[in-house]
């Protein structure tokens, strides 16, 4: 069997069918940046978030519970609250486990898993993406500090848009429609990518790795990369893997929503170069280790069928 063929109606109805999935939620998330943006001030933002920096991004990754995104609809939105003055390690904390930690994908993912204990495999997804997130917000924090880590112009286009004094739902629109138009342009580019990779290679030839953990768990984690699934439907696409153990599939659930082709372009918006490289490393990292040692911990907490 081939591992990889080009059809031109695959790629372009895959194409499309991840951007007919992603845009609504972006659309969605520079709606609430624009109010954000126009509507709350530097000092309302400041007073939300925890003075503690610790606190602040355990808060901010739970955020999600209140302001639920997904990974599309929740970068406009941490880029405005980033403008607004919001750490940039509680930023990233929302960002990275948002996708996760918010009442629709917990309901999906406990839908799917129905009949391989649905609560518990969506209780190790939020443990691991909470866990993960803070993590990776720590990192960033303490190894870049906070400075120097958005991507150039930022501050002078926030500065642009907090001057309007106009009317209040132009004004919303007026910058919804920038965000959307900034993020959109990537999200577009890299749902190519996705759908390049997603209809020219074909599942059953990873089948062949789930034998192994750490094949198990790289194979699961490199097509979380490549099929930019919505957080809010993935896990019934992690479900179907069956020849792959629950670890491997967390390993899927936990990296996706923080981790895609098309994130990886949508986080150039946002953040410099190097804050991305060291974003990305350090999920893939956490993930792949969360993923391998689930081997040993997953049938301890979960019994026989943990596996």
């Amino acid at each position: 069997m081939r591992a990889f063929s080009f059809n031109l109606f695959d790629f372009v109805f895959v194409w499309w069918g991840l951007l007919y999935e992603a845009l609504p939620f972006l659309a969605l998330g520079a709606l609430l940046s624009g109010v954000v943006e126009r509507c709350v001030s530097r000092e309302t933002v400041a007073r939300f978030f925890p003075q503690n920096r610790w606190l602040g991004i355990g808060a901010s990754a739970l955020l999600g519970l209140a302001l639920p995104m997904c990974e599309c609809g929740v970068v406009p939105v941490v880029r405005r609250l980033l403008l607004k003055g919001v750490p940039v390690s509680c930023g990233i904390a929302y960002l990275l486990a948002s996708p996760i930690i918010n009442p629709l994908v917990i309901a999906s993912t406990v839908l799917a898993f129905r009949n391989a204990g649905g609560w518990a495999v969506a209780g190790l997804r939020v443990a691991g993406g909470f866990v993960i997130a803070a993590l990776v917000a720590i990192a960033v924090w303490k190894l870049l500090g906070e400075e120097n880590v958005l991507r150039a112009g930022n501050g002078n286009e926030g500065h642009e848009h907090r001057e309007r004094r106009g009317h209040a739902v132009r004004d919303v629109l007026d910058i919804a429609a920038g965000d959307f138009m900034l993020i959109g342009a990537t999200l577009v580019a890299g749902g190519g990518i996705a759908a390049l990779i997603n209809s020219g290679f074909s599942r059953a030839a990873m089948e062949p790795f789930a034998s192994n953990p750490l094949t198990a768990v790289s194979g699961m984690m490199g097509l979380a990369v490549a099929l930019n699934l919505c957080s809010e439907a993935d896990a019934f696409v992690a479900a179907s893997f069956y020849a792959f153990p629950l670890a491997a599939k967390l390993a899927f659930l936990v990296l996706g929503p923080m981790l895609d082709v098309k994130l990886m372009l949508m986080y150039s918006t946002v953040f410099r170069p190097r804050a991305i490289v060291m974003i990305s490393g350090t999920v893939a990292a956490l993930v792949f280790v969360f993923g391998v040692t689930g081997y040993v911990w997953i049938p301890v907490l979960l019994g026989s069928g943990g596996q």
